[in-house]
Parts: structure tokens; C-alpha cells; sequence
């Protein structure tokens, strides 16, 4: 049970005692006008069948339609009217009934709603200076008028209190009310925001599987897959030259070279390390071991230049500049046909720019978007950098990649 209907619960006990004040007052102002010896017989009959047809008025019209009093006016009204009707002719039959004449003042509040508990008040001190007989045997008005005034003084003032505290009593059970309402809602937005925290860490896993996925495939892309191009060049070299022992020999050398050299790759990457150029050197030392090796290999002339100071980066940038440019210089091999390659690296003040020109057959940059593009970019885009493509057939191509230039582990150092 929630506290407000506790409340509930609490003012319907509290009317009930006050709902059979009138039946506990009639039962003993009857008890004491049957045991008058005074009255005669057939009076007593008269006065105890007018008290139990109060007992039934009182008994039908609030005992058993509790729902009326304080709330319905128009047969509250009708019930009050006749309760002072009842109390005036039995309290002129006899003074015990005064009892009930008083109990009509607490009986207004009880049954009137609002300020018609005053009228109600006000009816019953009327009532009680027309009847000669309900407060005292003197026939004069003018001396009980004191007294009247006071009881009416009276009751309206302790109507007042209890009205004041239904009152309150009302506005905690709204408070408790809106409160337990809130509680619920607060219940039920836990509730929501538990099944949101769980989709969002079934979306957070789904991103993060998609994330390794994608980590995996560019890392096996960027080693195993040009590893095996590279190979595959030589062999084809090979077998071009296969009269020639000494050139298959070389050819042969170099393919073994690319092979081991992958398989390094690959291990590094599964134990999630820096590519092994960066493993054990800074990123213009990884550049030119990677240039010179790509020149010797595919035997086309290609330099590496260093413009501004060089600076130890964050491992996440010198690896995705190192990619860019291993890929760069994959596609150069690939498809460029080009006689020269150039690499320019470039440290500025808030960038790290990395250029691949070269003199190739060049492309239709929109026409082609191939996997080792792709790759690029996301590696780059997760730094918040960009990668641009210029090239047009017959004109060779230039790749650069920019990223911001975040220092190693909030050093900044000069090589």
C-alpha cells in the first residue's frame, strides 16, 4: 500500500467516529427520556419512534452513503436540515435531546462541504434560541444569548480546526502522491536508462569488433598482402630473367628478403606492436630504410626528403605516416609504371605532411578507390587528418597525408 492511500485510510478512520456521534448521542438522550417516570407511556413511544426515525434518517443519508458527506451538497443540505428538525422536536419533548442539538454543530462540519458548514453552525444557534426548551426552561431568549453565541463561537472555531487540518492532511496525500508519481517515473526512467546502457554497450562491442575488424584487415593489407606483391614481382622478374642464374639468384634473394621480412610483419602486428621499422628507430630513420629498400627492390629511383625539425611524434601518428607511405609506395610499384618517386616529409608547427609524387601513368582519381586507399584514409581519419589525391592519366600522381603533429607522450624533442 502506497503512503497515500495510506493517508486515505487514515481520514476515513477519522470520519467514521464522527459519523456515529448523532446514533451515540440519540442512544443516550433516549435512554434518559424512557427512564423519566414523568412522561406518560404513550409520549415516551412518540419520542423513542422520533428518535429512531433520526437514528434512520442520520443512518441512511451519511452511514450508509459515506461518499455524501463534505462532498455533496444537495442531499447534505436536505440531510442537515432534517437532523435539526428531528434535534428541535425531540429536544422540545424533552431536555436530554439537548445532547443532539449540540451535536448538530459538530455534525454541520461533518456533512456540509466548505463554507456552508458555517450556515450550518449558524442554523443550529438559531434553532437553539426558537426552542424554549433545548438549553434551559426559561422561555426568554435573552439571557441564553450569551451562552449561544459562545457554543456557536465554538464550534465554528474547532470546524475551523478541523477543517484546517483535513486541509492539510489533503495537501500531504497530493504531496505523497505526486511523490510516490515521481518515484515511479524515476523507477521507470532506471529502468529505460538500464536497457539503454545495455544497447549502448552492445553497439559499443558491434563498433568495436567492426573497428578490429577493419584495424585487421588494413594491418594485413600494409604487411602480409604487399609482402606477397612484392614477391610476386620478383618471381616474375625471375622468370623473365631465367637465363640468367646470377639475375634469378637475386631476384630469388630478394623475394626470401620480402617473405621473412612480412612474416616479422605479421607477428609484430598480431602482438599489436608498431611496425618493425618503428620498433626500434624514429619515423625519418624508418622512411628512409623503407625508401632506399623500395628503390632497391622495384629498382626505381625514389628519395626522401626531411623539411623543418624533426620531433619525436605519438606512436599512433608516426605509424599511420609510415603506412600512408608504405601504401603509397605499394600502388607506385603497382600501377604507376613511373621512372621516379619522390617522398617529402614535412614537420610544421601543428601538422605532419607526407608527399608520394610520382611521374607514373597516373589515373582518374574518382574512377578508382581501391581497398589500400580506403585503408589510408581511416587511419587517417582517426587522427582527424586528411588525405589528398591528385592525379590525371598521363601526368603522374601525388598522395598527401596530413595529420596533426601530437608529441610523444607530452615530450617534444628535437633529433
Amino acid at each position: 500500500m502506497g503512503e497515500s492511500e495510506v493517508w486515505v485510510v487514515r481520514v476515513r478512520d477519522w470520519d467514521r467516529p464522527w459519523h456515529a456521534v448523532p446514533l451515540a448521542v440519540l442512544a443516550v438522550a433516549t435512554l434518559i427520556a424512557v427512564a423519566d417516570s414523568a412522561a406518560p407511556p404513550s409520549a415516551r413511544a412518540v419520542t423513542v419512534a422520533l428518535a429512531v426515525a433520526a437514528g434512520l434518517w442520520h443512518g441512511w443519508m451519511v452511514m450508509a452513503h459515506p461518499q455524501w458527506p463534505e462532498r455533496a451538497l444537495a442531499p447534505m443540505a436536505v440531510y442537515f436540515a432534517g437532523l435539526l428538525a428531528l434535534s428541535w422536536v425531540l429536544s422540545a419533548r424533552h431536555p436530554a435531546y439537548a445532547l443532539l442539538v449540540v451535536a448538530c454543530f459538530p455534525m454541520a462540519f461533518v456533512a456540509l462541504p466548505g463554507r456552508y458548514a458555517y450556515l450550518g453552525v449558524a442554523a443550529g444557534g438559531l434553532m437553539v434560541l426558537g426552542d424554549p426548551f433545548a438549553l434551559s426552561g426559561s422561555g426568554d431568549v435573552w439571557p441564553k444569548m450569551p451562552g449561544v453565541l459562545a457554543a456557536v463561537a465554538t464550534a465554528a472555531f474547532i470546524g475551523w480546526v478541523i477543517r484546517a487540518m483535513e486541509a492539510e492532511v489533503g495537501r500531504r496525500r497530493v504531496a505523497n502522491q505526486a511523490l510516490e508519481e515521481a518515484n515511479a517515473r524515476l523507477a521507470r526512467l532506471g529502468e529505460e536508462n538500464a536497457d539503454l546502457q545495455g544497447e549502448l554497450l552492445a553497439a559499443a562491442r558491434q563498433t568495436g569488433v567492426a573497428g578490429e575488424r577493419g584495424r585487421l584487415a588494413r594491418e594485413i593489407h600494409d604487411t602480409v598482402a604487399q609482402g606477397l606483391a612484392g614477391i610476386v614481382t620478383q618471381l616474375e622478374a625471375a622468370d623473365e630473367v631465367a637465363s640468367d642464374p646470377d639475375a634469378v639468384r637475386r631476384r630469388l634473394a630478394v623475394a626470401r628478403g620480402l617473405a621473412r621480412e612480412s612474416l616479422k610483419e605479421v607477428r609484430r602486428s598480431l602482438d599489436d606492436l608498431r611496425p618493425g621499422p618503428l620498433a626500434a628507430s624514429r619515423l625519418p630513420e624508418a622512411l628512409s630504410t623503407l625508401v632506399s629498400g623500395w628503390d632497391e627492390t622495384h629498382e626505381v629511383p625514389a628519395t626522401l626528403t626531411i623539411t623543418g625539425t624533426a620531433r619525436l611524434l605519438h606512436p599512433e601518428v608516426e605509424v599511420t605516416l609510415f603506412r600512408a607511405v608504405q601504401e603509397a609506395l605499394a600502388n607506385v610499384a603497382r600501377h604507376a609504371w613511373a621512372g621516379k618517386t619522390v617522398v617529402t616529409l614535412s614537420y610544421m608547427e601543428d601538422v605532419v605532411v607526407a608527399d608520394i609524387r610520382d611521374d607514373g601513368v597516373g589515373f582518374t582519381p574518382s574512377e578508382t578507390d581501391g581497398f589500400g586507399l580506403t585503408a589510408m584514409r581511416q587511419r587517417v581519419s582517426r587522427l582527424s587528418g586528411e588525405v589528398e589525391v591528385e592525379s590525371a592519366p598521363g601526368r603522374g600522381t601525388a598522395v598527401s597525408v596530413s595529420v596533426p603533429a601530437i608529441p610523444a607522450a607530452g615530450e617534444w624533442e628535437t633529433l
